[in-house]
């Protein structure tokens, strides 16, 4: 394929916040890009170990890629159940009761449109169901199938006024199903940046201390996204004293990395496979898009830079995105 700017803008190539089933495909690994081995290995090999995880890092830094990338769909082995947070009250988090109340939700919200179909199925025709069933078993992933979503349904169905105790014995038998699957079940809490703030001081204490010392009785492997300015709060080691494994995403250090980013996003968005980045790219722009980068510490910022500079040089009649227009959609904002 002829790589053009043209094509890049019709592709959104450079897209800042692209959805979260698409973060796993887009992402490459740290791994590679630092020429380590202690980010996506670390967390895989934490997560299937069942540890308690922190995954330290600013906003935009990549911790949902990173999460997405390890935890992704074609990733044998482990169940991640992603804990809504973002648009959540703070009295989600503010005790270990109301947690147990918010996962009892998530995981029957899980179950409930495939245990409701196949109910619904059984009183039309035992044959339809059965079809179904195996449909569903297929559509709904590697453990929610028909014949399971009915027993979790049930199990989550806990009163409202139950013992924080008997909340946990449900969520223990939910989680024992996933592992009678031989699967280890991951909770994943990850945008807790957008919940946990500044602004509400206790909340990021009590998460971090009951919230997450009750987590720890589930058993499932626990990934929680950690932003550096909780610690502002609390010091690091009181706020991270339940969370032993703890991985900082790291920093990129070349304009190598900027081009191994920009070049899977042209791969898997435009479906131009080994892209030749000259071809759209001046030899000066990935250094202006690091210096962005270093100075954001936010790969979603840098991206977001690319994404202005990329419709800046088509509107200047360009054929390459130059350092000048990198900069100029970076100084607008």
């Amino acid at each position: 394929m002829s790589l053009s700017l043209e094509v890049l803008a019709d592709a959104y190539a450079f897209e800042s916040s692209p959805r979260r089933m698409d973060l796993g495909v887009l992402h490459v690994p740290f791994d590679e890009l630092t020429d380590g081995a202690g980010t996506e290995t670390r967390l895989d090999a934490s997560i299937r170990r069942r540890e308690p995880i922190a995954l330290i890092g600013a906003s935009g830094c990549g911790k949902s890629s990173v999460i997405a990338h390890v935890l992704g769909p074609t990733v044998e082995g482990v169940v991640p159940v992603y804990v809504p947070v973002a648009a959540a009250p703070a009295q989600t988090a503010d005790t270990a009761d109301h947690l147990a109340d918010h996962l009892l939700t998530t995981f029957s919200r899980l179950a409930e449109p495939v245990a409701g179909q196949v109910e619904r199925d059984l009183a039309r025709s035992t044959t339809t169901t059965t079809r179904v069933r195996r449909r569903r078993a297929g559509f709904a992933g590697r453990w929610l199938g028909a014949d399971v979503a009915g027993e979790v349904r049930h199990q989550t169905q806990t009163e409202r006024n139950a013992t924080l105790a008997d909340k946990t014995d449900a969520l223990v038998q939910v989680l024992a199903i996933v592992a009678d699957g031989h699967l280890v079940p991951v909770i994943v809490f990850d945008d807790t940046d957008r919940w946990l703030s500044n602004e509400n001081a206790q909340l990021v204490t009590n998460f971090f201390a009951e919230g997450v010392r009750w987590l720890l009785e589930l058993p499932a492997a626990l990934v929680v996204a950690v932003h550096p300015h909780y610690f502002e709060v609390t010091s690091h080691a009181e706020l991270l004293c339940y969370l032993d494994t703890r991985i900082n995403i790291p920093r990129l250090e070349s304009a190598t990395a900027v081009d191994a980013i920009l070049r899977r996003r042209i791969d898997r968005i435009v479906g131009a496979p080994n892209p030749n980045l000259t071809d759209v790219l001046a030899s000066d722009a990935s250094a202006a898009v690091l210096a962005v980068y270093r100075e954001s510490g936010s790969l979603r910022r840098a991206l977001q830079v690319c994404h202005t500079a990329l419709h800046d040089a088509l509107s200047d009649g360009a054929e390459q995105i130059s350092a000048r227009h990198v900069v100029a959609a970076a100084s607008a904002g």
